[in-house]
């Protein structure tokens, strides 16, 4: 899945504290709804940040145990 507002893929990141995923403001219903049907943990912060004029993006939390590469294929199949 590409990321309407700055064109680049939208990435899964693993962290200590869980993987997350970084997206914009307008793509956050889709996002999540695609995690949803695919009964995949997640919940997203409650405010977007823009830093330097760029696009508001908003993050979202996924569960500790999710496994990071399943969703990254699931965003990647979306065209």
């Amino acid at each position: 899945m590409t990321d309407t507002a700055t064109q680049k893929t939208i990435r899964v990141f693993p962290d200590v504290s869980g993987p997350y995923i970084s997206v914009s403001v307008q793509q956050l219903d889709q996002v999540c709804k695609l995690l949803l049907e695919n009964d995949v943990p997640h919940w997203a912060d409650h405010y977007a940040i823009s830093v330097d004029g760029r696009p508001a993006v908003v993050v979202i939390n996924l569960g500790k145990k999710t496994d990071p590469v399943r969703v990254q294929a699931l965003l990647d199949a979306v065209e």
